[in-house]
């Protein structure tokens, strides 16, 4: 049995954000063998849950390791903020940013609607007190050092999005590579076990880490030399499900 982790975006998903009908069936047959099917996603479960209904995984690694939930959603483990930290964490953060989100188990959250991804519904920071616990937030910060400065003081992660402003505050257990690993140790499984697929610096450390990881063709040419196995194919060419099919030797 392998555990066949996956990241969504430009990996899984197609240019059109779309799970074909042959990466479907590729996914369905191996999971029919016993294999385990796993998204590992910075996304939150809310913008994934139409994925979740067409795929029905084992498991998922969400908000960039910050939750993962069981097949039927319910959650198994966090890494996450409380609301009293979260609240701390606002209050510096609105002092050089108004541009950010928060993500909870409740759904993502946009202070006064300006950030627009992820369908973050709006919420007043500056008014009122947040009263969830948060998962990630990711906040449109120019000035890295005071980003930097703010994750420190308050004792998260920060990662810098390739070719953008746009910063993501963690707490420093959630990362895709670290989800891999608690879900290994929850399930009694070995990393060696793991095939992943990734195409981004944020998914590098659990390819690396895998049994089996493979770095997708669409991926940024600096990454390449950094993992041992390439697709073939790029995700608009079902690049997943072709390795996987070879791979397993399905017919």
């Amino acid at each position: 049995m392998a555990y066949i982790i996956f990241d969504m975006d430009d990996t899984l998903l197609n240019n059109r954000r779309r799970i074909t009908p042959y990466t479907l069936q590729v996914l369905k047959k191996l999971q029919a063998l016993g294999h385990k099917l796993v998204i590992n996603t910075a996304r939150s479960k809310q913008f994934n849950q139409a994925y979740f209904d067409q795929l029905r995984p084992d498991y998922a690694i969400l908000n960039g390791g910050a939750l993962i939930l069981d097949g039927d959603e319910r959650t198994v483990y966090q890494a996450r903020l409380d609301v009293a930290a979260t609240q701390a964490f606002i209050r510096d953060l609105l002092r050089i940013c108004d541009n950010f989100t928060v993500q909870s188990e409740s759904g993502p959250y946009s202070h006064l609607g300006k950030y627009t991804g992820q369908d973050s519904l709006p919420f007043d920071f500056s008014s009122q007190p947040f009263p969830y616990p948060s998962l990630k937030i990711v906040a449109a910060i120019e000035d890295d050092q005071a980003a930097l400065a703010l994750a420190e003081k308050h004792g998260l992660t920060c990662v810098s999005y390739f070719g953008g402003v746009f910063k993501r505050f963690n707490h420093p257990d959630a990362t895709k590579a670290r989800g891999n690993r608690k879900l290994m140790e929850l399930l009694g499984g070995r990393l060696s076990e793991v095939v992943a697929f990734g195409d981004d610096l944020g998914d590098l450390e659990m390819l690396q880490q895998a049994g089996l990881g493979v770095l997708m063709k669409n991926a940024r040419p600096e990454l390449h030399g950094l993992c041992a196995h390439i697709s073939d194919y790029t995700n608009d060419q079902d690049g997943v499900a072709r390795f996987l099919s070879r791979h397993f030797g399905l017919a």
